[in-house]
């Protein structure tokens, strides 16, 4: 049996725990409710369990060497973005984690600094995830940190990543921080203000997509060989991020003008890594390349931070 699949008992003792604890979250929590179920995934859980399994079954991981702590991971709807995600989230099967922190873009609004979340629980056809609000409220003692109300509500870049999560940990909770825009000084900032938070036990998500390509996103760089520029463009940005680069990172997206709209929460988690950890690209592909049709595309990457074996021996030494 899977790693990751449950037996029919289990799943039936979760399923009557979701419920009860769905009613009791219902009288003491603000519940922030999926708007993408039943269109960016299936809102039955059956099926959405099974869409997940079937995403991990087939990612094939090469041999990772370490512990990973970070994922930059796409957001598209599952149908499109599901395979790439799966190989971030399969290096994570098996481990103890207790808390996410989810970084994602603000797709439709506008404001300065990080939002952090004003509800207590997140819901997905899975069931409830708990929001750890003293964290957030630490957060907000610090002066990029905002509270918006109605930022959290349409925004599918930190949901899309929550059903994963559910299916392959035990009890956690997540950090849902939604990234408006930022000056250069203010990456350093937020990363010192977000890692008194990271522990051994803790999985920092950077949510994105890469390049969009096409009139619809007004963004039409070259006319030929469009699958081959894409890559190109797309490319050279994660060589970057691999690099743990973020001054040359920002200046190609600068030069380029590339539409990677999770620019600024890999900004953040940029800053958060150390000098051992080691990146690895897994996965990636093009909506254009499910459809052979490249006139309109979006990328989707799946790139993991690790910290080497030597290095979590070392620590432990220490």
């Amino acid at each position: 049996m899977r790693a990751y699949s449950r037996s029919v008992s289990v799943f039936v003792m979760l399923t009557i725990m979701v419920v009860v604890s769905s009613a009791d979250a219902i009288e003491t929590g603000k519940i922030r409710k999926s708007p993408l179920a039943g269109s960016w995934y299936p809102s039955d859980p059956g099926e959405l369990r099974k869409m997940l399994e079937n995403y991990l079954d087939r990612a094939k991981l090469p041999k990772i060497g370490g512990k990973v702590w970070a994922i930059i991971s796409p957001h598209a709807g599952l149908k499109w973005s599901g395979q790439a995600a799966a190989y971030g989230f399969k290096t994570i099967v098996g481990r103890d984690i207790d808390r996410v922190v989810i970084i994602g873009p603000s797709h439709y609004a506008r404001y300065k600094g990080i939002c952090v979340s004003h509800y207590d629980f997140y819901e997905t056809p899975l069931g409830l995830i708990p929001v750890e609000k003293d964290v957030g409220t630490t957060l907000l003692q610090n002066k990029l940190f905002v509270e918006k109300s109605g930022v959290e509500d349409r925004e599918h870049s930190l949901e899309i990543e929550i059903p994963y999560l559910q299916l392959l940990l035990k009890e956690f909770k997540i950090i849902p921080l939604i990234v408006g825009t930022l000056d250069e000084k203010d990456y350093a900032e937020a990363a010192s203000a977000i890692a008194p938070f990271i522990t051994e036990k803790t999985l920092v998500i950077a949510s994105s997509d890469f390049t969009h390509y096409g009139y619809r996103f007004r963004y039409v760089p070259f006319k030929d060989n469009i699958k081959a520029n894409i890559e190109k463009l797309d490319k050279k940005a994660v060589d970057h991020i691999l690099k743990k680069d973020f001054g040359g990172f920002f200046k190609y997206v600068e030069d380029s003008d590339i539409t990677i709209c999770g620019q600024r929460p890999i900004g953040v988690l940029l800053k958060l890594l150390s000098r051992e950890d080691e990146g690895m690209l897994l996965d990636y592909y093009t909506s254009g390349d499910l459809l052979n049709d490249y006139t309109s595309s979006v990328s989707y990457v799946s790139l993991i931070f690790k910290m080497p074996v030597l290095e979590i021996i070392k620590k432990k030494r220490n």
